[in-house]
């Protein structure tokens, strides 16, 4: 029978647990957990590409201790830039086809991503890029200016460790889709509404449903399998959301989301 050290049996325990954790709202911290057995991660989050012959990444998960509203705003502004749109888009294309890619990187003195990674208090990244038929993913997990750079040590361990994570990250996109999960506070659009705060107060209670399925990366087919009801009420209830909200994408609503104020 194979003997397990102490150290051994953690390992093991704790990467149960991240599997059993991967499609829930735990995830995040449980990742962050996960990876802490070898080194201190700042934040980490995944970019998804569901169609590389039209590639069009989208921010599919971050969890972390950078606000939601920044880490949010910067990654616009990373997928808003073409170079950095077309880096994300070549390491995913250059992934192998069956593994995966990893990389770390620092930002250059003076750079645009430099200024971003100096008002976060983030000194380095180290990212994982797959393939998988027509899509992608390439998770990044960035490393607090207090912690200092990656030691070859550090590094070494990561690059056991993080094909792991990576691989979780893309199941649990499949479950769950594109979400939300970094979110330190918990709130949502019903909160919101709960709480009377802006036009979210004037959502009915199924608009706010579907405003938390939007938010939470939920198609219209899976909105309409989760609450029962088809298709087109979803466009509806969006159309009226939307409206009231006034916005006119998803991608708007979740800006607005983010600009919005918490409260408990």
């Amino acid at each position: 029978m194979e003997q397990f050290s102490d150290s051994s049996f953690e390992n093991h325990h704790g990467l149960a647990q991240l599997i059993v954790a991967a499609p829930k709202d735990t995830f995040g911290l449980a990742a962050l957990r996960f990876l802490s057995n070898v080194t201190r991660i700042e934040n980490f989050g995944a970019y998804h590409i569901a169609d590389l012959a039209h590639p069009n990444p989208a921010l599919s998960f971050w969890s972390g201790r950078i606000s939601d509203y920044w880490f949010q705003r910067d990654a616009d502004l990373i997928l808003s830039s073409k170079t950095a749109y077309s880096h994300i888009i070549t390491q995913i294309q250059n992934a192998p086809s069956k593994g995966v890619r990893l990389d770390r990187w620092r930002p250059k003195a003076g750079s645009k991503r430099n200024a971003i990674y100096e008002r976060n208090g983030v000194v380095e990244r180290v990212a994982v890029s797959s393939k998988d038929g027509r899509s992608g993913l390439r998770s990044f997990y960035l490393r607090s200016a207090t912690d200092g750079c990656f030691n070859d040590d550090e590094y070494a361990a990561l690059c056991n460790i993080l094909p792991i994570v990576h691989s979780l990250i893309g199941l649990r996109h499949q479950v769950v889709g594109t979400a939300r999960h970094g979110a330190i506070d918990g709130a949502n659009a019903t909160r919101l509404k709960n709480n009377n705060v802006g036009s979210f107060a004037e959502l009915t209670q199924r608009e706010t449903e579907i405003c938390d399925l939007l938010l939470d990366g939920k198609s219209i087919t899976a909105s309409a399998l989760q609450l029962g009801v088809s298709e087109s009420t979803i466009r509806t209830l969006r159309q009226r959301a939307f409206r009231k909200l006034k916005v006119g994408s998803g991608r708007e609503l979740m800006a607005l989301f983010i600009q919005t104020p918490r409260t408990s």
